[in-house]
């Protein structure tokens, strides 16, 4: 186990967490817009950009 100051340990938990979080939403993102068809797609593309 790595030791460093609790205040860095917090840090760099958060930052595990964020990453991890990021990745599960790149892949929602991914999931869905691969069952789009088209008419779905671009409304999803509309709602996901407003």
């Amino acid at each position: 186990m790595m030791k460093m100051p609790w205040t860095l340990a917090r840090d760099f938990a958060e930052a595990v967490v964020r990453i991890e979080r990021e990745k599960l939403l790149a892949a929602a993102v991914a999931a869905r817009a691969a069952q789009a068809d088209e008419k779905g797609w671009e409304k999803w593309l509309k709602a996901v950009s407003a």
